[in-house]
């Protein structure tokens, strides 16, 4: 076999012509999401460049099935396939509908079906019950499977095992739909299945059911519930073994590492997970997911199916403008299953009426969105008891949000980071391969799926996606400091609340360099647009202001920042102006100041407490929910108290305030007071002791990272620590020479303004962070990336030790 792919136009007029593919049925389950969704469109336009070189017939016309989860996913990808029609042919040819599907112009049908893999179909409305009522379901579903409550935990665990064994959801659904619409028109297989759901994801993150069931069984614990995972792992092999063998000439599947490909392989064969983009700061299932990852390629290869694994994040797959972003789906859970109301209508259901409440038979949760409110502000440490209750808020409505498949809701700055350290397939060379290999089968040349597998890394055609990121709209997002530049769903916490912090810094210096005498005097108030003054009229921040940028000047302000309680409290950051006179002009004011307060708040609603000091003591700010201890707050002393117990019940040998420091440090506050906590322990259950160091001054810290182990794992917060490590890499941006042409790398990422200035781009230096603290990918040349550490090591002088000594050999002579 060559390494050079066969060149595909020729592939597609030879098709083409002969007419072969034309009435062909394509499936792809979970063909509404990021991959499966932009190889539907792939395909669509294969198949429409095919039409214009040799026309079909009028009862020659292809099926392309897309199966949804939910009605809004199959909504958002119908919004997604009119958008791209029009983009091509222009408004008057937009698909046409016809029963659940579209026929476009061009003449291929593409239907939209919902589908859906569960372990325990069953079980599903046991999430949208109320905790006191899903003992009753519970009990309801064990009789439905031949078995009871009162039965023996060996014979509900076998009922379990044995209807989890039976699962073929997907033959059950494929054999309905081909008998529906397939064999009535003469076909009895589909030319290809793709499936697109992330089936490690499903496995490790998405069977709760399982989990809940759990709590109603005396007898069966996690250890069973593993099993039963283990056994639908099986059982949906053995599904896609019989889909293979009677209902499709081929299928693939569209699989991940679990982790991006951040992980390190090493001699012993036991990978160690880089945890920079773990889903939440206390995550556990990572591990399990990247686990199932392998199993499941095993299995599918060694079974004949396709397995595509994608070693690197993937791209977007659509962009939000202006738009309400939901709750993530396990906040939303933890509020459902709150004894209280937490906010106004925490707990409220969705009206009987709705679809999905006629769906599931019974009104379910109400849908929550992201919204910005007031936080509760306490005491770091001692905090007061008594029940915390917030404000119900403001939607939050950023910009852009971009979704990438099942990662969920990006900001801009979320992705910039994203792709920079764990790289990028782009959706489109995705769907364009695995669309390419379902049509015109695999390449005969050089195979994409050598042995059944292909093992896929990010690419030249990273560009395109970086490129899109770069486009001015994007970019101004993340240097607004009124956008959120971080979001829930993608990311540890510490990931979230690094961005946040330097989002912060853009707010302050805007607001101190904000030119507040361009307010015209008698401003029509009512058609005032606060937000777009204060960032037309305001300095964006660049590593230049940084350099001259004074520490205790920058620790007072940040404090006044993070601890503002009403607009007024902002007025001490800006220069004393007198407004009496002009009350519009005042009022305009408070206006701008009201936004910037709003965008203070928006990291707490988001889960990212913030810590800060207010007359020498700490304090810190949340909002209902704590990312860092994935924890939901319903009483004012929530963080301390989850703090405390998690510290007693590890059996953590450390002092408390060690345990303390490194949730703040590693989990994931917003830490900035005017210190700095360095941490080298990568997870809680290891002895804390001599772990954590605090310090107040940057020459302790500087000489406490030196003594690190190279290349080891360490993380640091608080604000002397941020403005250290920035200033720390200002030096080495700085460094780059236009006359060395690229030899300085990475010091080129950072974009730069009209007048040569060094903008300070969250994303990007979010990517470095990760490097500089041992989270970089591993791709043999990551020293390309970046640097280890803040700063780099210095290098001993050895000149004159070297001259002695050659001196001392050559009897003090000349060297």
């Amino acid at each position: 076999m060559g390494f050079k792919k066969q060149r595909l136009g020729p592939r597609l007029v030879e098709a083409a012509r002969s007419g072969d593919r034309y009435s062909d049925a394509h499936m792809f389950l979970g063909g509404t999401g990021a991959v499966g969704g932009t190889a539907v469109l792939q395909m669509l336009g294969m198949y429409e460049e095919m039409f214009a070189i040799h026309p079909p017939g009028p009862d020659e016309v292809p099926l392309l099935v897309a199966t949804g989860t939910t009605s809004d996913e199959i909504e958002a990808f119908t919004r997604r396939l009119f958008r791209f029609v029009e983009s091509r042919h222009g408004h008057d040819r937009l698909p046409q509908r016809i029963r659940s599907g579209y026929l476009t112009a061009s003449g291929v049908f593409i239907a939209l079906e919902r589908f859906e893999v569960t372990a325990l179909p069953g079980l599903k409305r046991i999430g949208q019950t109320p905790p006191e009522d899903r003992g009753g379901v519970a009990a309801e579903f064990l009789r439905s499977i031949g078995t009871d409550r009162e039965d023996e935990p060996e014979a509900i665990f076998k009922a379990l095992a044995e209807t989890v064994a039976s699962a073929r959801p997907f033959s059950a659904f494929l054999d309905g739909y081909r008998a529906r619409h397939l064999e009535p028109v003469g076909l009895d297989r589909y030319r290809s299945v793709l499936v697109g759901i992330p089936i490690p994801s499903l496995v490790a993150y998405h069977q709760d059911e399982l989990l809940l069931v759990a709590e109603h069984v005396p007898g069966l614990g996690a250890d069973q519930v593993n099993e039963l995972k283990e056994g639908f792992v099986g059982a949906l092999r053995d599904d896609l073994v019989e889909v293979q063998q009677r209902l499709a000439k081929s299928v693939l599947m569209a699989h991940t590492t679990g982790v991006g490909g951040m992980y390190d392989d090493s001699p012993s064969g036991h990978p160690a997970i880089r945890l920079g983009f773990a889903h939440s700061g206390l995550d556990r299932r990572l591990a399990e997911k990247q686990r199932y990852a392998d199993t499941l390629t095993r299995l599918y290869a060694g079974a004949g199916v396709k397995v595509l694994i994608t070693a690197a994040a993937i791209g977007i797959d659509e962009v939000r403008v202006r738009e309400r972003i939901p709750l993530h789906r396990e906040i939303r859970q933890k509020l459902f299953d709150a004894p209280g109301e937490v906010f106004p209508g925490s707990k409220a259901s969705q009206p009987t009426g709705s679809r999905a409440s006629r769906q599931a038979g019974r009104p379910v949760p109400a849908r929550q969105v992201l919204r910005t409110y007031r936080p509760l502000t306490v005491p770091l440490d001692d905090p007061p008891s008594g029940p915390a209750t917030f404000e119900r808020g403001e939607d939050l409505l950023p910009s852009y949000v971009i979704r990438s498949g099942e990662n969920g809701f990006f900001s801009v700055g979320n992705a910039d980071a994203l792709y920079r350290v764990m790289r990028v397939a782009s959706a489109g060379e995705l769907g364009l391969m695995l669309a390419t290999v379902a049509l015109l089968g695999d390449d005969p040349l050089s195979p994409w799926f050598e042995g059944g597998v292909c093992y896929y890394t990010e690419t030249d055609n990273a560009r395109h996606v970086l490129d899109f990121l770069s486009q001015p709209a994007l970019l101004r997002t993340q240097l607004s400091g009124l956008e959120p530049v971080a979001l829930q769903d993608l990311g540890s916490a510490k990931h979230q609340a690094e961005m946040h912090t330097l989002a912060l810094l853009i707010l302050l210096h805007r607001l101190r360099t904000l030119d507040v005498d361009a307010i015209d005097p008698y401003v029509d108030v009512e058609r005032f647009d606060a937000a777009g003054f204060f960032v037309e009229r305001s300095r964006t921040l660049t590593f230049e202001d940084l350099a001259v940028l004074d520490l205790e000047t920058l620790i007072e302000d940040m404090q006044v920042l993070a601890g503002a309680e009403a607009p007024e409290d902002l007025l001490p950051l800006m220069p004393l102006r007198k407004h009496g006179l002009f009350p519009q002009k005042r009022e305009a004011l408070r206006r701008i100041l009201e936004r910037v307060l709003h965008a203070v708040w928006i990291p707490p609603s988001l889960g990212s407490p913030l810590v800060f000091e207010r007359d020498g003591r700490s304090y810190v700010r949340s909002g209902f929910y704590v990312a860092p201890l994935d924890l939901l707050v319903t009483e004012r002393d929530g963080i301390s108290r989850a703090l405390r117990s998690g510290h007693r019940e590890s059996g953590n040998p450390c002092a408390y305030e060690d345990y303390r420091d490194y949730h703040l440090c590693v989990g994931g506050f917003i830490d900035v007071r005017p210190h700095a906590i360095a941490c080298t322990a990568k997870s809680d259950r290891e002895d804390l002791s001599g772990a954590i160091a605090r310090f107040r001054d940057v020459e302790g810290l500087r000489a406490h990272l030196a003594r690190i182990e190279p290349y080891g794992f360490f993380a640091t917060c608080g604000l002397l620590a941020v403005f250290f490590r920035l200033r720390a890499l200002y030096d080495l941006l700085n460094e780059a020479m236009i006359e060395l042409g690229t030899l300085h790398d990475f010091r080129w990422h950072m974009p730069r303004d009209a007048g040569g200035h060094i903008l300070m781009v969250p994303g990007v230096v979010e990517s470095f962070r990760m490097v500089s603290e041992g989270l970089e990918k591993t791709t043999g040349a990551e020293r390309l990336d970046g640097i280890w550490g803040y700063e780099r090591r210095p290098i001993p002088d050895r000149r004159e030790a070297i001259v002695r000594g050659l001196r001392d050999r050559n009897g003090q002579g000349a060297p």
